[in-house]
């Protein structure tokens, strides 16, 4: 799938964070409280008290429309989202949507609940389609996915607060939990199986950020090609692969992922022994 489709929308939130940055820079230059706060209000609109409560460290996103908090969690996320992910801003909500098989879902559900303040996020079937989704309100993870749609680089600051190496595994399990794939290969010259590692997405760029976090992370190389599909209309497609057997089996120890379903165990088992 590819990096997901976003209805942009510039919103009243959006002018008060327009608002906050000002903010910032008049508190930057050293201007007095009431300055900034008599300029603030008269350009933006917004009120007197709620500048006031932001030089003392409130947040201009508030609790009522959403927050995150940077755990571990939140990389898998990230990485979901930027896989099998869409924001949308409808009917003045910051809505966060995610599609996918049940199990896939369910552990994204359980991830997101515990790195946003929005309660318990519920998995829903999709009717007339065999595909999950989960559904809930957050500005704050609106806004940041829509950062890092638009700069992949951000991710990179993002990673090195608190342990890089798990913030990034985390990245990478949701990444390939939505766009990777654990192929078995069967060939008649071969008794047991071939396995590789395929994660799949239309943005080059940001497979070549997975691809570096592998390589940082893991110590594993990733072999990146392309597939042109020849219907109309339809974007390339690149894969990022992972063939050599040790960096398989490292990965599969170090990266809980649902994509190596029951049905394969034996064959990557038998295929990881020889």
């Amino acid at each position: 799938m590819s990096s997901g489709c976003n209805r942009i929308t510039v919103t009243p939130l959006e002018k008060r964070l327009e608002a906050y940055e000002r903010f910032q820079e008049l508190l930057a230059r050293g201007k007095s409280t009431n300055q900034i706060v008599r300029t603030i209000s008269r350009r933006f609109e917004v009120s007197r008290g709620a500048i006031y409560a932001w030089t003392k460290g409130a947040s201009p996103l508030g609790n009522r429309a959403g927050r995150i908090t940077h755990t571990e969690e939140l990389f898998y996320v990230i990485g979901a989202l930027l896989g099998d992910g869409s924001i949308y801003f409808w009917k003045n909500s910051y809505q966060i949507w995610l599609l996918g098989e049940r199990e896939f879902c369910t552990k994204y559900a359980e991830k997101v609940s515990a790195c946003t303040s929005n309660g318990k996020a519920k998995t829903y079937p999709y009717r007339g389609r065999n595909v999950w989704f989960v559904k809930f309100q957050n500005a704050e993870l609106y806004f940041l996915m829509r950062r890092i749609r638009e700069n992949i680089n951000i991710l990179t600051d993002l990673l090195i607060r608190g342990d890089h190496s798990m913030n990034s595994l985390q990245l990478i399990e949701g990444f390939f939990d939505a766009e990777g794939c654990v192929k078995v290969i069967k060939e008649k010259v071969r008794r047991t199986p071939k396995i590789n590692l395929d994660f799949s997405n239309t943005s080059l760029t940001l497979l070549e950020f997975i691809r570096r976090e592998l390589k940082h992370t893991l110590g594993m190389e990733g072999r990146l090609t392309s597939q042109k599909d020849t219907r109309p209309n339809r974007q390339i497609m690149y894969h990022l692969r992972i063939y050599r057997k040790d960096a398989i089996r490292k990965f599969l120890l170090n990266v809980s992922t649902i994509k190596l379903k029951p049905e394969k165990v034996k064959y990557v088992e038998n295929w990881l022994r020889k």
